[in-house]
């Protein structure tokens, strides 16, 4: 999502639009509108790209979502052992995650929320699936509007792949956000964000962000991320509009991948209604 990137994707305690969905399942409950809709695409890098959609809606009793993203590298050649030049034949591999998303708001600064989604990765010939699960919390602590996540990401078995055991990367992340000047939706608001990633098989990842508001109409952004071998640090700008209690949003990024020279951008459209 291009919001949560250019803030450095130190976003999982900041979400408070359909783009937490992707991030933290408890964001989804502080939605400004009652139904919310989003499309996304990437440019990423060495010729792939990312595409992302997700709608949800609020009720009385909870709030639903249901969220997808298709992945996809670019064709190339096939090579063999005996055709190490190629064999003139072009292939490609795709991934795909569909998402159904349930959110609560226990209180008036306690949200929880849960994601179960079917993920599909197509290699040439042979494809694999598996289910995996998401949980989220959304904390606001009372002191000012300082609020804390906690989120769990890609819960999951093992699952075979081409005769071997291959394990869901599960993620457990673990931020915080804030105004340090005005509040969201004064005539100007700065939030910073941090977050710190715990994977189970690599070292701990950190995540730095911030985001100024102008009017509640333009935002710009900044974000840091370390111990990432694709990108480091991102810029974003964001638009948002209102008429009649429906809102328009429209956020741009793009960030540094230095590993590959290349700097990947990312073009989210929303709307709520």
């Amino acid at each position: 999502n291009a919001r949560s990137v250019g803030m450095g994707d130190a976003y999982s305690a900041v979400g408070n639009d359909l783009s937490a969905i992707f991030y933290n399942p408890a964001g989804i409950t502080q939605l400004e509108t009652e139904r919310a809709v989003l499309g996304g695409y990437t440019k990423w890098i060495v010729g792939s790209s990312i595409g992302t959609a997700a709608f949800a809606v609020k009720t009385q009793l909870a709030t639903f979502g249901i969220s997808a993203i298709f992945f996809s590298t670019e064709e190339f050649e096939e090579r063999t052992s005996s055709n190490p030049a190629g064999t003139g034949r072009m292939v490609k591999g795709t991934d795909t995650a569909i998402g159904f998303t349930i959110a609560k708001q226990l209180t008036d600064k306690l949200s929880f929320g849960t994601q179960i989604r079917y993920i599909k990765e197509d290699l040439d010939l042979a494809s694999f699936s598996t289910v995996d699960v998401n949980f989220g919390t959304l904390f606001f602590t009372g002191y000012k509007s300082t609020r804390l996540s906690m989120s769990l990401r890609n819960l999951g078995s093992d699952k075979e792949v081409v005769a071997q055991k291959a394990r869901v990367p599960t993620v457990f992340y673990i931020g915080g956000a804030g105004e340090v000047y005005g509040n969201l939706g004064d005539p100007f608001s700065l939030t910073v964000s941090v977050e710190q990633a715990f994977f189970t098989d690599y070292a701990a990842r950190y995540y730095f962000g911030a985001e100024a508001w102008m009017n509640n109409m333009l935002a710009l952004r900044a974000g840091w991320k370390t111990r990432h071998d694709s990108e480091d640090w991102s810029l974003g700008a964001g638009l948002k509009h209102e008429i009649n209690g429906q809102q328009i949003t429209v956020d741009v990024s793009f960030s540094h991948a230095d590993a590959f020279e290349e700097y990947p951008m990312r073009l989210t459209v929303g709307y709520g209604f």
